[in-house]
């Protein structure tokens, strides 16, 4: 096997990634996910601990669980779950999920973050898959009640935070929120939700994607409006709208090739000649940085079955891109997250968040085999 094939990655991740991150990686003091490790692997303790981090490592390690990469994964997510209730929405008297605590279990930032929330339900999903608790199955009805009756915007979707609204609007949350969405009518447990789903891709539709040009803005108005007229993009992001509505096309037997291709070819400019992905693409050039979760969105988007947008062939040369700048450079289960035109690396640590964005592309890739 060669890092271009998603076979060595899933092994790299069994032997080394799930090893590291549930040891170094996990408090099991307090029961939840350090928020990052140095490079050289060391568990940075003190920094607080984001809701968002807690949310994606469950679903990693219940992931890695129910595809058999890592056994003992489905422990250490209970009972990293149990202590994100815990912490984050019970010993808090506000409605919703707080933003961060601290590595005791005590709020840091008690704001409401839709970003945040999208990953509770994210995580949520991949829990009931383990274990069908009827309190996860409410607590994902009152998480929706709160999006609904707090958080809903008059100009569609849902605001940035709670009880303070801010500006930019974004579609990242709401991007989240479509996969979450789509997990949890994949679980079955909790309702119908295609008529949520219907509004999220109805409203990227209409808003968040500029005309026939393809380019999907990431910062609007309060209404909606691109701040930069939609002349900027990130292609991570295309890519990862490319796999999310290959899903939502699939699971409703719709078509929707015309759309799903226009956001590829548009994302395909933002891969150099190493097969890298840029960060931005603007008006005159690229942003000269790359980060690995814009590789592994690509990867996904290139295994995608449906029409023209399937690229079997892509896959390999970005994995195999993405070895060499991210993770050769690493401790074994490691990574640069970030690094320059040069392989520089930009960051002095390793975040956890990553591991979520490689374990969905080969969770989507066992699928697909």
């Amino acid at each position: 096997m060669t890092p271009a094939a998603p076979t060595f990655w899933i092994d790299w991740l069994c032997r080394d990634a799930l090893p590291l991150w549930s040891d170094a990686g996990y408090d099991s003091d307090e029961d939840s996910f350090v928020e990052r490790l140095t490079l050289s692997g060391t568990p940075q303790a003190d920094v607080p601990r984001r809701l968002m981090v807690q949310a994606r490592q469950i679903y990693v390690f219940s992931t890695a669980a129910l595809n058999g990469w890592f056994p003992r994964g489905a422990d250490l997510a209970l009972r990293a779950g149990h202590s994100m209730i815990r912490n984050y929405t019970d010993a808090d008297a506000q409605k919703g999920w707080a933003f961060s605590c601290t590595q005791q279990g005590a709020i840091v930032d008690d704001r409401r973050d839709l970003y945040a929330h999208a990953f509770v339900l994210l995580a949520l999903a991949s829990l009931l898959r383990l274990d069908a608790d009827p309190r996860y199955i409410n607590l994902v009805d009152r998480t929706l009640t709160f999006l609904d009756q707090d958080m809903a915007h008059p100009a569609g979707g849902y605001a940035e935070q709670w009880p303070s609204a801010v500006l930019p609007r974004r579609q990242n949350p709401h991007m989240h929120l479509l996969e979450a969405f789509l997990a949890l009518q994949d679980v079955g447990l909790c309702g119908d939700f295609s008529p949520r789903i219907a509004a999220l891709v109805a409203l990227c539709e209409s808003r968040f994607i500029t005309g026939r040009t393809n380019v999907l803005s990431e910062y609007f108005d309060e209404e909606w409006r691109p701040l930069d007229g939609g002349r900027s993009f990130e292609p991570g992001h295309h890519f990862e709208w490319v796999w999310l509505l290959t899903r939502h096309a699939a699971m409703c037997n719709i078509a929707m090739d015309e759309r799903i291709e226009g956001l590829l070819q548009r994302a395909l400019s933002g891969i150099d000649a190493k097969g890298r992905i840029v960060d931005l693409v603007g008006p005159e050039r690229a942003t000269a940085q790359y980060r690995l979760w814009s590789s592994m969105e690509a990867a996904k988007a290139f295994m995608a079955p449906l029409g023209r947008a399937a690229r079997p062939s892509g896959v390999a040369d970005i994995l195999h891109a993405a070895w060499q700048a991210f993770l050769a450079p690493s401790i074994p289960g490691g990574w640069i997250d970030r690094i320059d035109p040069l392989g520089n690396a930009l960051v002095d640590h390793m975040p956890a968040s990553s591991l979520y964005h490689v374990t969905t592309a080969l969770d989507y890739y066992q699928r697909r085999v």
